[in-house]
This record gives structure tokens, sequence and C-alpha cells, in this order.
């Protein structure tokens, strides 16, 4: 198995020294980038998705593609106003089912391909996140397809198996997979073909964290009297959701009545058991514990200074989190200044200068108590310093760069091989989705004529053209004349 690994400190310079190479790649190469996104990209936390597509529109324009319409509304585009040369494109969201995803994802690759036009864009790069968008990611001719993996979702065990499929072609047919750990490249060579992995863990911005700005929200009001009185303070940033330890913080809170445990993010219930719940809320009601509510990010790097130990207290029973669970939050507290604990996530292990990965709950106790920022040996600060200058986006952006310029082809944009592709989800499932696609279909379905099916019809392989309905083969003709 080959798996390109990415080390911190021996394999990149210090931030100063970086002498990075924005030509590398260029708009003979490329002309945007097209981001094919899971819902929700508007309510979303700054992501391993916001600092990637963040310097992709440094270079060039970014389209998010949010699948949120249904069927027969028009797309709608609009500017991303938090980032400079991007915007939001909403398309028909994706089916539920197999036998309906090539009739749903060709209407969506006519969205997607009018805004390409409307804009000028003939040579866009398209980057996956959810595969439930694989047939426009396939049929839209792109000078380059990268599968961005953030999750090994083959661990998860409760996702469909034509969604499984689906994740699998995308992987095995892009020009490059970026893997965001070890721990994810590992699970996509156990479960493809494909051996070949560029891992880029998450990474931090280094320059906003360690150069903190005053705060912008009121929060800071919810913990005065702790800072004023010179409390010890352990702080964990980001979802509150069903990956944090609760029975972990309950005792950690009990055990250590001394610090203030201060939770930074929006709470979301929805997916915990009600054992779970309840533990919640008990664990929201001790004295030594209090919730400020989602922070804007800008106000992370100050909260983080008034700290003295970063927490990350995730549940060990997931394999999804401790085989290739790498939070960004664990280098941004790191570049603040904090000591990092952390329960069991084996990706982590690998910048031990950075973070302390603790294997129970006794030994997560014992770190915190034991880690401050008041009394961290110099010495240990500036290795894990050196680490997250190391782990800057900017320089793992171009260190994408680098794998990527030579995965462009010399010629004009393509699309996939739709052969491949009919036969990873199955033939049955292809022809049914398909046959759905009749004149009359597309009458009342409501499609309007500027969706261009036809177009997008014509460029199926002629290797199995011959499984397309008389009407549709009708129809792109028509269109094509």
């Amino acid at each position: 198995m080959i798996v390109t690994r990415c080390h911190a400190i021996a394999d990149h310079p210090v931030l100063e020294q970086a002498e990075t190479d924005n030509s590398i790649v260029t708009s003979e190469h490329m002309d945007s980038v097209y981001v094919f996104m899971w819902p929700g990209w508007r309510e979303e936390l700054e992501s391993n998705r916001w600092h990637w597509g963040k310097r992709w529109a440094r270079k060039f324009p970014v389209v998010f593609i949010q699948p949120e319409l249904t069927q027969g509304e028009p797309a709608v585009s609009s500017p991303e106003s938090r980032l400079a040369n991007a915007e939001i494109l909403s398309i028909e969201t994706y089916p539920a089912e197999a036998e309906s995803l090539f009739g749903v994802g060709l209407r969506q690759s006519a969205q997607i391909v009018e805004h390409m036009r409307s804009r000028g864009h003939e040579r866009p790069l398209f980057w996956l996140y959810n595969p439930w968008l694989a047939v426009p990611y396939l049929v839209v001719p792109a000078a380059a397809r990268v599968y961005h993996g953030t999750e090994n979702y083959f661990d998860f065990g409760n996702i469909p198996r034509s969604w499984m499929a689906l994740a699998r072609y995308s992987i095995e047919t892009s020009d490059l997979v970026v893997c965001c750990s070890n721990g994810v490249a590992r699970g996509f060579a156990a479960h493809t073909v494909r051996k070949d992995f560029l891992t880029i863990p998450n990474g931090c911005e280094y320059l906003k964290y360690s150069r903190p700005t005053s705060p912008r929200g009121t929060w800071p009001a919810l913990i005065a009297d702790w800072q004023q009185s010179n409390r010890r303070l352990a702080v964990f940033a980001g979802n509150i959701n069903v990956r944090l330890d609760y029975g972990l913080l309950t005792t950690l809170a009990a055990r250590r009545p001394e610090i203030g445990f201060v939770l930074a993010g929006p709470i979301s219930l929805e997916r915990l058991s009600p054992h779970q719940r309840r533990v919640c809320g008990a664990l929201l009601r001790r004295s030594n514990v209090r919730a400020l509510g989602r922070l804007q990010p800008e106000d992370l790097p100050i909260l983080y200074w008034g700290c003295d130990v970063g927490i990350i207290p995730y549940r060990t029973d997931m394999p999804i989190l401790v085989e290739n669970g790498f939070p960004l939050k664990a280098l941004e507290m790191a570049a603040a200044g904090l000591p990092v604990v952390s329960s069991l996530m084996k990706p982590l292990q690998e910048v031990p200068e950075a973070v302390t990965v603790v294997n129970s709950p006794e030994a997560f106790s014992l770190a915190v108590a034991s880690h401050s920022r008041r009394v961290r040996p110099a010495a240990a600060r500036e290795a894990a310093e050196r680490v997250c200058r190391a782990f800057d986006y900017d320089l793992l952006f171009e260190r994408m760069l680098s794998a990527l310029a030579p995965r462009f082809g010399d010629g004009p944009p393509r699309p996939g091989d739709l052969a491949d592709f009919s036969a990873s989800i199955g033939l049955g499932a292809y022809r049914t989705s398909i046959g759905s696609l009749g004149e009359i279909g597309v009458a009342q379905n409501g499609i309007p004529p500027r969706y261009r099916v036809g177009l997008l019809s014509s460029i199926i392989p002629l290797s199995i053209r011959r499984l397309v309905p008389v009407p549709i083969r009708r129809f792109s003709r028509r269109w094509i004349a």
C-alpha cells in the first residue's frame, strides 16, 4: 500500500521561511473551482472546507454548490458574503435512491453547466465532498477532479450500500484524492482499489490564532468573574453534539471543581440518546461549567488566550473518531499557546509536541490538572509552535498544488467514464434512472428548456448510448441542432 504521509516539522519549513509558489497551478490549467458540497454550508463553522475554499478563492473564482432545491426550481446563485471571489450556487437536491440518481444528476449537471456558461468558465476544477453529486461531478467536463476525504465513511456502518458505491467510484476515478488524516487514507485503501492518496491533515491559520484581536460579542461577560478571580479555565470550542463524551466531561467537572470548564459552540442534541441528553443537561447545570453558545470565528483566538488548557473530550466508542479524527481545534488551540489534552484519536498522536493524547478518563483528568499555560516550559511551548507553523493552511495548500499540477491533462476538459459509472451503481438502477427521462416525463417534471438535457445527453459514450430511451435521443438531436 502506497499512502502519501504528511508529518509535522520535518517535511515543512516554518512559516517565515516558506517560499510558496502560487504559479504552480495557473489559468492554463484551470479557470474556476466548483466545490460539490453537502447542504448547510451557510451555517457551517470555519471548517476544513472553509480553509481550502478561502485559499482557492485567492487564485480563481470559487463556486460552492448547495444541493437544496426541489425539482423544477431554477438554480440560484448569490455571492458568498464571507469570502471574496466566491459565490454559492443552489441546485436541485439529490435523491435518496440509486434508481433516481442519473435522472436527478442530469438536471443538476445542466444547472451547473448553465452557471458555467453565464460566468464564462470553461476549464473548471471539480472538488468533491459529497458523493451524492457523483453524476454532475462525472458528466460535466472538467479540467481535473479532486476528491477531498474529510471522513472515512466506510467506518460509519449505517450508510446505504448504494451511497457507498458512489463514494468508492468517486475515490477511484478522481485525478487526486486528498485525505485529512492517515486514518482516512488507510480506510480508503482498505475499501477501494486505489492506493495513491495525498494525506494532508487539518491545519490552522497560525497568524490568526497567535495574534488575537479584541472580542466582538458579549460572551466575555459570561466568564468575566472567573477571569477576574484568576480561576484556571479549560476550554472546548466546536459543535456540542453526539461526538462529545458527556460522561467524561461530567467526571472532569466533578473531579476538578477548582477549574472552570468553558464550552463554546452550537448545541445540537438531536442525535443524542435520552440518557446522553440527561447527562448533558446535568453537566450544563454544574456551577463550574458554562456554555457560551456559538461564537464568531474571529473571537476564538482571544477566547483561547484567556484560558489555561484546551480540551477535546471526544467519545472513544466511535471508530470514526479514534481511527480518523484530526479536529481543526487541536492545532488552533495550540497556535494560541494552549497546552491541549485530547481523548484517543490516533492521527493526533502524530503531533505529540502540540497535543497530549490520553486513553482513559483518569489520564485525561490528570493531564488537565497538570497542564496549564501558566506553568508550561518554554521549550514545550516552542515545540508546539513549530508544529503549528508547519501545519499552517497556506503551506498545506501549496503542498496540495504541487501534487495537483501534474494531474492536469494537455487536452480540453473531459467528462468521466459513464460506462464505468453505470456499472458501479448497477445497470438495473441505471436503466431505471434514465428510463424516467422520457420526453413525456421531461415535460411533466417541469424541466425548463434551458436545462439543456439533450446537450448533456449527447456526451454519453457510444458504448452505452443505446441504453438511452429513444425519446431522449430525439430530444438530444433537437437541442444539438
